[in-house]
């Protein structure tokens, strides 16, 4: 696994401001059994031409993060505290009509389930060419000027460039179906160029990459490391998949039963995972040669309903201590960029 660990050159956190700032995000559902509390204390850094894995099982929370970062979650439902700073506004208390400015413009995400996000109602080819006559007005008016077309064929033009950069073909058939016509690859793909087209700021890639086949994959994937590269996009990339994590993020943000347990770069997360879940996590990687039988984290995410007071983590932890069942631990910088909430590091 450590092999394949791809040593990218980002800018280092130092000597940038971050694109994005959580911190100190709480939530809590209110349902029939009680208040179930989902997130407590979350707080992560997301900056420039950075992609920023958060990981973690099912029900860690990580998808719930994601929905928070852009306020998708039904006030009536949740409570929130905390603060998502982007730039100098409070995503979490910014007016709707403002926060509609943002979302899908200049911050955008994409969904695990491509078919769900994108409008039955209207043919594919619609619903990209609404979005290019949005974001791209000045590009239209440039292809029309060059190539003496119509404004039709000039969006035309660009969403065939747009959709090929995601590597999808026959074009011109795909843009006359509906989002129940195409696969679940060929959707996500397409998922995935929409909420390219305003050149976001930050994507947020929700599960973006699990529905499709390896080569696919591997295509997306390559289109995200450009993205960052080239057009300073920073990516939150939400994953169960250490091994993606591995191939494309500068950094990873372990994520368990709604707290964030240890940030640290890749390389050092997985040649020197410090908290026990994430060691755990790691264990049940399968490895390429090794016929070793497959570890896994004894026990389940705990009900957050009526969480366990202490750590989160501690009825699942072999080394657990007497201080684990009764205190929260605090997140602990040990060395530069490697962040850990454990008391097996308590000074």
């Amino acid at each position: 696994m450590e092999n394949s660990v791809i040593n990218k050159k980002s800018e280092p956190a130092s000597s940038v401001e971050p694109v994005l700032q959580v911190k100190d995000l709480n939530l809590a559902f209110n349902t029939p059994r009680g208040q179930a509390k989902i997130l407590e204390g979350v707080n992560f850094d997301l900056f420039p031409r950075e992609i920023l894995a958060l990981v973690g099982e099912t029900g860690s929370g990580k998808s719930v993060t994601a929905k928070s970062i852009l306020n998708l979650i039904p006030e009536r439902s949740r409570e929130t505290r905390g603060q998502v700073l982007f730039g100098v506004k409070d995503l979490l208390t910014i007016s709707g009509k403002e926060l509609g400015t943002i979302r899908g413009n200049r911050i955008s995400m994409v969904f695990q389930n491509p078919q769900s996000s994108i409008n039955p109602v209207f043919t594919l080819g619609e619903q990209i060419s609404r979005l290019i006559r949005l974001y791209l007005s000045a590009k239209i008016n440039d292809l029309k000027f060059k190539t003496q077309c119509s404004q039709k064929q000039a969006v035309e033009s660009i969403a065939r460039e747009k959709l090929n950069e995601v590597g999808l073909t026959d074009i011109k058939r795909m843009l006359k179906l509906y989002a129940s016509e195409v696969s679940g690859g060929m959707a996500q793909r397409y998922r995935i160029a929409l909420a390219l087209i305003s050149s976001p700021e930050i994507l947020i890639a929700d599960e973006a990459t699990s529905a499709l086949d390896v080569t696919v994959q591997a295509h997306i994937l390559k289109l995200m490391k450009d993205l960052c590269k080239n057009k300073r996009t920073a990516i939150l990339f939400i994953t169960h998949d250490l091994g993606i994590a591995a191939q494309i993020c500068d950094r990873v943000a372990v994520m368990y039963a709604g707290r964030i347990v240890e940030v640290a770069e890749t390389k050092k997360i997985f040649k020197n995972p410090l908290h026990p879940y994430t060691r755990g996590l790691l264990k049940a990687v399968p490895k390429l040669g090794k016929n070793k039988p497959l570890s896994f984290v004894p026990g389940i995410i705990p009900d957050l309903v009526s969480p366990p007071r202490g750590c989160r983590f501690h009825s699942r932890c072999d080394q657990a201590m007497d201080i684990c069942h009764k205190q929260k631990p605090e997140s602990l910088k040990l060395e530069d960029n490697h962040n850990v909430s454990c008391f097996l590091y308590k000074e």
